[in-house]
Order: structure tokens, then sequence, then C-alpha cells
């Protein structure tokens, strides 16, 4: 039996608060059924944050498999990854939530990407930019990324979402 007591804490889940343990495992377990798709993961999650969103985009990006989405909380830490970041870093979404974006940065990632990256988002602005990543092998590629602030419907900053895919050098 899991024991959930006032002093439990996880940045992911920070804002929840469950009624019984049952109740935490049946939201959460209403998320990760297999049967789900993607983007009814993400209908969930955004309604759930009440999300002020047009998820229309995430379902054209989502169509293409070499598409990646990942959402952080409003401090960066990563929430959720589609499969898609799997396919492209090597890292499995157990891997990645709860870490920083940055972990996929190295010695090749520019300093002047990552510091327009800094910018944009501390001031909750869209980013659009090339950056170098490395995937869970050590191998570098190069990303197209789109990172959108998400706001709720109370115009509270809640998530960024990242549109990212591969592309040439």
């Amino acid at each position: 039996m899991i024991h959930l007591s006032s002093n439990t804490n996880c940045d992911t889940f920070s804002e929840f608060s469950p009624v019984t343990p049952l109740s935490a495992a049946y939201e959460f377990m209403e998320i990760s059924r297999k049967d789900r798709s993607e983007y009814n993961v993400l209908e969930y999650f955004a309604q759930s944050r009440n999300w002020n969103f047009d998820l229309n985009r995430i379902k054209r990006f989502l169509q293409n498999r070499n598409n990646t989405i990942v959402v952080t909380c409003e401090r960066e830490k990563i929430e959720w990854v589609s499969k898609g970041f799997t396919r492209m870093t090597g890292y499995g979404s157990n891997e990645a939530i709860g870490q920083f974006p940055r972990f996929l940065q190295g010695s090749e990632t520019s300093v002047e990407a990552k510091k327009s990256i800094r910018t944009k988002i501390s001031v909750a602005e869209k980013y659009s930019g090339k950056i170098v990543n490395y995937r869970k092998n050590g191998e570098i590629y190069l990303c197209k990324v789109d990172i959108l602030p998400v706001y709720d419907k109370s115009n509270s900053l809640v998530n960024f979402i990242a549109f990212e895919h591969e592309i040439e050098a």
C-alpha cells in the first residue's frame, strides 16, 4: 500500500492533491493506458492543466513519426515526451522525465544557441532555432526546435512545449 502524506515532495505532481491514494492511482492509470494515442494523452494533460492552447497544432505535428514533442513544467523540467523523442535521442521517456532538456547538450552545442533559449524562456517568449544535441550513444545531431510558452485559461504560465525535428547540417 502506498501512503501519500502531506509532506510528500515531487516536482512533477506538486499541484496534485488526491483525496485518497486510490483516486491518485486511478488518475495516473488513466493517462498511462497503452490503448491511448499520444494525442489523447496530451489532450488529457491539457485538460488537467486547463491549457489555453490549440491542440490541433499538436495533432498535425504528431502525424510525422520523426517529429518530437517535449512538454516541460514552467521551471523547465521535462514532464512528457512523445515517442519521437526516443526515436530521435535514444532516451526513453522514463530517462527524460524529471530532467532538464539541457541533458541533451554537450561540448559541440553552441553557447549562443543555449543563451538564446535561456533568454527567451526566462521572459516566456517563443524560441525558434537550431541546436546541436547529443543522442544517448553520444552521436551528435542537429535539431530544429520551436519552444512555446503554454498558459492556462487564467493566463498563468503552466508549461513550455517544444516541437522538434532532426535536420541536415
